[in-house]
């Protein structure tokens, strides 16, 4: 006999509870995600999440499923970010993703949201049936990388004309000029912004105080959110320079960069050159909100 199933938009009050129904659903999930209480809620907050904008599943008056939804504003368009899809075991196989979507998507589109966006391990292929199902495109693949700190090849003379300093102000605007990509949702300015976690913002300049690289660091952790290097300056030690500092000023056993677009062979290169490995990768979707 199939289930009952009752679904509904949370409330503030609600993410207590749905704390740990995200320990539980992503208990046995292809790579586990166990959160601290604060680690959760960091990540409420880094990712833009709106209570008003998840959504639950309930059986017999318990939440069994949710979906967590960030707002904001990516790659121009006003859009709402899944930040976690999760239903506990017992209950999967009643397509209760698709049926928190239909709950989703009217109050998304009634709110002028243009655009649904998420990631999903390659490897999940019933995740991914079940987005494609509701609507989502792949849009570009996303690799992550780790390594030991141990295990860098860092090796080589730091570049005489070069300075490494900390700063407070991170200049977004400019440093967008080095990019050959656009960070993943978890790595805008907004959403480190919106980080309580403590930030490390290095920049490398010339003589001259022109920016030639910079890296953005959660030094508790060992993340590195952006690391770009200016085009005619690379080749010449400057992002050996900025990880050579990561390394010194975090505590954390390695670095990690998660979310790198598949398409930044130049920067891959750099990361593979340097020993970190490649240990998942991610598709990121969309949905256009506008039909």
């Amino acid at each position: 006999m199939e289930p009952e199933y009752s679904f509904t938009l949370l409330a503030a009050q609600d993410m207590p509870v749905l704390h740990q129904i995200f320990l539980n659903a992503f208990a046995d999930y292809i790579v586990p995600i166990q959160l601290t209480e604060e680690q959760f809620y960091t990540k409420l907050k880094r990712e833009g999440i709106e209570p008003a904008f998840c959504v639950g599943a309930y059986s017999g008056g318990k939440m069994v499923g949710f979906i967590l939804t960030g707002l904001g504003e990516y790659q121009g368009k006003p859009t709402a970010y899944n930040a976690g899809t999760g239903v506990l075991p017992a209950h999967r196989g009643h397509h209760l993703t698709r049926k928190m979507y239909e709950v989703l998507l009217p109050k998304l589109r009634e709110s002028g949201l243009e655009r649904g966006l998420l990631e999903v391990i390659q490897e999940n292929e019933p995740a991914l049936r079940s987005y494609k199902a509701i609507g989502f495109q792949v849009t570009r693949s996303l690799d992550c990388f780790r390594a030991r700190k141990e295990e860098l090849l860092l090796s080589g003379t730091p570049p005489d004309d070069i300075t490494i300093t900390e700063v407070t102000k991170p200049d977004w605007a400019t440093y967008r000029h080095l990019w050959d990509v656009e960070p993943a949702w978890q790595h805008t300015a907004s959403a480190i912004s919106r980080s309580p976690d403590q930030k490390i913002i290095l920049e490398a300049r010339d003589e001259q105080e022109e920016l030639t690289g910079y890296l953005v660091l959660f030094p508790k952790t060992g993340a590195i959110a952006q690391l770009a290097v200016a085009k005619d300056k690379r080749e010449q030690g400057i992002g050996k320079e900025l990880l050579r500092n990561a390394v010194a000023l975090t505590s954390a056993p390695a670095l990690l960069l998660i979310n790198v677009d598949a398409g930044a062979v130049s920067f891959k290169s750099f990361l593979k050159r340097r020993y970190f490995n490649r240990f998942l990768g991610q598709f990121e979707m969309e949905l256009d909100l506008m039909r």
